[in-house]
């Protein structure tokens, strides 16, 4: 993704491929906490944090965010892909199986190959709504698996799973007894809250979810990931690895994001009025700056896999660029032969990109 962003240094472009909502302003912030910065952070410790996260932390994200799950099985970390990164290479080792769930975050898929294993791919189709197969599922598992990757709410296609579905890949891993890592930094974005899933580790005893404040919660200024596992010889593993990476968060950074995550449905009721609004803007789109596309309306997150009928994903993300000054991301960079391009919809801008966007028709 950064190699392709490359060409574009140094031009003013606004950010259209954004898989976060609005992010917050700190005053805006505050008055949801009923604090300011300064009240959070008067007696913050300059020093080195644990390298798991503070109590606090953990147990603001044990608390708030899931269900069965104690402060000591969260690991935190500098931002979701940290995460990633220290699991992986705590898990994995070279030929291992590893199934992924795609279009995906190049991560997810990116760092297991660096690892050495056997990467193989198991595709979400427009034609089917985006649905995964859970029959074509089970027969890769039967090929030999170890971990299985999967990504719900989805980006980029705003996908989510059923209850039943979420119960049968469950199963599925038990069966075949198969590591689940689930990335669940759009968790709490489900624009219907029935739609809302467990957290795969509250369920499952090989489950790993990912999440992080950037990303559902609109805070990327504050660098806070985590990890959740009930497995104590893993966890070990990953601190291991991350010893050589951050080694321990900022604790300015946890003390706001402790505060943060005790209020977490203020927040993301926030962002959900900024997407629902959003979405009904794209309810009836079928052309995007005088090309034609197709677009399954998301049921989660706020980004779109928007398909290109009769134009190349890479040439029109250029055009766009270049002659009406937005960035938006092609399907190339997800891991996917689908010709697209993903666009998020949790901008205050959005509406501006539709109206521009709408002017060739």
């Amino acid at each position: 993704m950064t190699q392709f962003s490359e060409q574009f240094r140094g031009m003013n472009l606004t950010s259209m491929h954004s898989t976060n909502p609005e992010p917050f302003a700190k005053t805006e912030m505050e008055s949801i906490i009923g604090n300011s910065f300064a009240e959070i952070l008067e007696d913050v410790s300059l020093g080195f944090a644990a390298d798991e996260g503070s109590v606090e932390l953990r147990q603001a994200i044990a608390e708030n965010l899931y269900q069965n799950t104690q402060p000591c099985d969260v690991i935190a970390h500098a931002g979701a892909q940290e995460a990633l990164y220290c699991v992986f290479n705590a898990l994995l080792e070279k030929n291992d199986d590893v199934l992924v769930v795609t279009p995906a975050f190049e991560p997810l898929i990116r760092i297991p190959q660096n690892i050495g294993c056997n990467v193989r791919t198991i595709e979400l189709q427009s034609k089917h709504q985006w649905k995964l197969d859970l029959q074509k599922v089970e027969e890769e598992f039967n090929s030999g698996c170890k971990v299985f990757i999967i990504n719900f709410p989805h980006n980029p296609t705003g996908a989510h799973l059923s209850d039943k579905e979420f119960e049968e890949i469950i199963n599925l891993c038990r069966k075949y007894d198969v590591w689940l890592l689930s990335d669940e930094v759009f968790r709490g974005l489900e624009h219907d809250e029935s739609l809302k899933l467990p957290a795969v580790a509250d369920v499952y005893e090989k489950g790993i979810s990912i999440g992080v404040i950037s990303k559902a919660f609109a805070i990327p200024g504050v660098r806070i990931g985590w990890l959740v596992c009930k497995d104590a010889e893993l966890r070990s593993k990953v601190l291991n690895v991350k010893e050589y990476l951050s080694v321990c968060n900022s604790q300015i950074d946890e003390k706001l994001a402790t505060a943060i995550l005790k209020i977490p449905n203020q927040i993301l009721q926030r962002n959900l009025q900024i997407i629902c609004k959003n979405k009904e803007l794209i309810r009836s789109e079928d052309k995007l700056f005088g090309f034609q596309i197709k677009v399954e309306i998301p049921q989660s997150g706020c980004s779109l896999f928007a398909e290109l009928i009769n134009a190349d994903a890479e040439k029109f993300c250029k055009i766009v660029a270049k002659k009406y000054g937005y960035l938006i991301y092609p399907s190339s960079l997800f891991s996917t032969n689908i010709n697209a391009v993903r666009i998020g919809f949790g901008s205050k801008k959005f509406s501006e990109f539709i109206k521009k966007g709408r002017a060739f028709l």
